[in-house]
């Protein structure tokens, strides 16, 4: 098994990064980036962690089988522990993976059971009028379909620490990771992360390189996480301490490689949390919003969120974008 997926980060349960279902003897938890109710037609990722040693180790292949309403629509075996399905009709979802070891001998079993519905009908309405009315519309139907389809629980449950009124916060949450996801597919993200996985079992000098992509949703880069999130979910110290990086643009580039290369050069265990915290949608869009939170409080403190988006015809919401894709960026 990848280390990736022998651990979760620390002080994170599996349900941190999305619904989930451990075993009852706590050796192994299967997470759905989706939390039911999971959309029908829409893709949806599942992942075995394996994290007591004993059962990493002996695992040699894996079985999933999924179930709409009782039948079964798909089953695959091989190496993966984590597979992509797309369910076809509305009902209920039986998704259940086998670990085997050596012979096919079955090492442990988890089933996670999870309602299908259909995709949003009033958010096709509005890409439907956006599309056929002059003037702005959907500037990207299919981001608008996964966010709203597959992450609204996500976002929608975002709080900064310190509560304000209104929905500014959600808002501007709503807005970076909705850029974010424009980037990139979710199959490039899929393959950036088992890029990074790779690059974990003892590539540094590539870990850097590919710390260069931001992860996930929305688009995370791994050195600004390291600074911003704490090495345990309840608290304490950041992986990194924060770091700024020159406003010029001829002198970022060389600063930005210096301290993707400190990312690299952190212990395994902080890459793979690094990782599997940016990987899933759940934990992801959390980490955004704990980061541009703290981008606020530590540029324009004492700002609020509403503040931020309207006040100054939005320079400060300019400036924690900048910070959030390119630095953070020192002041001069």
């Amino acid at each position: 098994m990848r280390k990736t997926e022998r651990r979760l980060p620390a002080g994170y349960q599996a349900a941190d990064l999305g619904e989930a279902v451990v075993a009852a003897d706590g050796r192994c938890a299967l997470v759905s980036f989706a939390t039911a109710p999971v959309v029908a037609t829409r893709e949806n990722t599942y992942v075995l962690f394996a994290t007591d040693a004993g059962l990493a180790a002996a695992a040699q292949s894996f079985e999933w089988t999924f179930r709409e309403n009782g039948d079964i629509t798909h089953s695959e075996s091989g190496e993966r522990v984590d597979v992509v399905y797309s369910p076809t009709a509305m009902g209920t979802l039986s998704t259940t993976v086998r670990v085997l070891g050596a012979g096919d001998a079955e090492q442990a079993t988890l089933t996670l059971e999870q309602l299908l519905v259909a995709p949003s009908a009033e958010l096709e309405t509005l890409i439907a009028d956006a599309q056929n009315k002059p003037g702005p519309g959907a500037s990207n139907p299919e981001v608008l379909r996964e966010l709203i389809n597959q992450h609204c629980l996500y976002y929608c449950n975002v709080v900064p620490q310190a509560p304000e009124s209104g929905d500014a916060f959600l808002r501007f949450v709503f807005s970076v990771a909705s850029s974010g996801a424009g980037l990139r597919s979710q199959i490039e993200r899929r393959e950036h992360i088992d890029a990074l996985a790779a690059a974990i079992e003892g590539q540094p000098e590539d870990f850097a390189r590919l710390a260069m992509v931001g992860v996930g949703v929305a688009n995370i880069r791994l050195a600004l996480l390291a600074m911003v999130m704490p090495q345990t979910a309840g608290g304490g110290t950041p992986f990194l301490p924060w770091n700024e990086l020159p406003e010029a643009a001829n002198q970022r580039a060389f600063a930005d490689q210096e301290l993707r290369g400190k990312v690299a050069a952190l212990g395994e265990d902080a890459r793979v949390d690094l990782v599997n915290i940016g990987r899933f949608p759940k934990s992801n869009l959390a980490a955004c919003a704990r980061i541009l939170e703290a981008l606020r409080d530590r540029y324009f403190a004492g700002a609020k969120f509403e503040d931020v988006l309207t006040g100054m015809q939005g320079t400060r919401a300019h400036w924690i974008l900048t910070h959030f894709t390119e630095g953070p960026v020192a002041h001069t």
